[in-house]
C-alpha cells in the first residue's frame, strides 16, 4: 500500500504533507491532534480570472484558481476535514478554529458555524477579524473576515491560560508582502495558538497554503502538521518553516491576549 502523500518533509518540529488533505489525515492516529487551525476554501471561486486575480498579478503572485474553491468542492473538503477532525482530536479538551469569510451574498460563515455543530462537533463562538482597511466589495466593502472555533461534542474547549478572557475581535492588516493571496498574518495565528493550545501540542493546518501555521509552531514551540495540495505552496511552506527555524524572532512580537476588565450586561457568552 502506497503513501497518499507525493511528498513529505520533517522540518525541527514540523511535518509538511504534499496531497490531498482527506486522504492524509486519515493516516494521521486517531487523538493526535490537539488543535486544529485552518483556512479552507471559501467556496467563492475568487482568483479565477475575477478582479482578484488582477490584483494579485500586480502585487507579484501568480494568478490562479484556488483548488476546490468552487461551492461544491468546498462544501466536499471542508465536510470531509471536519469528520476526520473529530476522529483525530481528544475527546476531552480540543479545539478547531476555522476561517470563512466575511460578510456577502453567501454567507459561508453560517454554513461553517452550522456544520460545526453537528456530526461529532459543538460550535462555540466566532471571532472577528478586523483588516482595517476595506478591500473589495460592491455597496459594502469587505473590512472582516470570521474565525469559527469549536470543540469535540461532549468534551470541553482547550483553554491555554485559564486567567486570560480574550475579546472576539482581532484587529490586523492583512500581510502587505505575501505569497499566498489568502496568506493571514503571523501574529494572527499566534495569538489563536497562543489562546488554545500549550507547549508541546500537535497543532494541524489541513489547508496549509504557503505554511503561516507552521511558521507560527515553530516560533511557539508547537509541533505542527501542515497538508497542502499545490506543489508551488508547498516549497513555499517548506522555505518558510526553514527560516523560521533559522532566524531568531526579532520581527514578530509575541500575541497579547488582553485580560477581561469589564462585563457586557446585555448578554452574550
Amino acid at each position: 500500500m502506497t503513501d497518499p502523500w507525493k511528498r513529505k518533509e520533517v522540518i525541527g518540529d514540523c511535518t509538511l504533507y504534499l496531497g490531498d488533505c482527506l486522504e492524509v489525515m486519515a493516516t494521521l492516529a486517531s487523538d493526535s491532534v490537539d488543535m486544529i487551525w485552518t483556512d479552507p476554501p471559501y467556496g467563492h471561486s475568487n482568483h479565477d480570472g475575477d478582479l482578484n486575480a488582477n490584483l494579485n498579478g500586480k502585487r507579484g503572485l501568480e494568478s490562479k484558481p484556488i483548488a476546490n474553491d468552487d461551492p461544491d468542492g468546498f462544501r466536499r473538503v471542508l465536510d470531509g476535514m471536519l469528520l476526520e477532525a473529530v476522529r483525530v482530536m481528544p475527546q476531552d479538551f480540543c479545539c478547531c478554529c476555522c476561517c470563512c469569510g466575511g460578510g456577502g451574498p453567501r454567507p459561508t460563515f453560517a454554513y461553517v458555524a452550522d456544520r460545526m455543530d453537528s456530526a461529532g462537533l459543538s460550535f462555540f463562538h466566532s471571532v472577528i477579524w478586523d483588516k482595517r482597511n476595506p478591500g473589495l466589495g460592491w455597496r459594502y466593502r469587505r473590512q472582516h473576515e470570521m474565525v469559527m472555533i469549536a470543540h469535540r461534542a461532549g468534551g470541553k474547549l482547550l483553554w491555554a491560560k485559564e486567567d486570560i478572557a480574550a475579546r472576539n475581535i482581532y484587529s490586523e492588516m492583512p500581510p502587505r508582502d505575501r505569497q499566498h493571496p489568502n496568506e493571514k498574518p503571523v501574529n494572527m495565528v499566534r495569538h489563536f495558538l497562543d489562546l488554545h493550545s500549550k507547549d508541546g501540542n500537535t497543532v494541524l493546518d489541513p489547508f496549509m497554503g504557503s505554511g503561516t501555521t507552521l511558521v507560527a509552531c515553530a516560533k511557539l514551540g508547537r509541533k505542527g502538521i501542515g497538508i497542502e495540495l499545490d506543489p508551488d505552496y508547498f516549497d513555499i511552506a517548506c522555505r518558510r518553516v526553514e527560516e523560521a527555524y533559522r532566524q531568531p524572532d526579532l520581527f514578530i512580537a509575541p500575541p497579547v491576549a488582553p485580560t477581561q476588565t469589564g462585563f457586557d450586561l446585555d448578554g452574550g457568552e
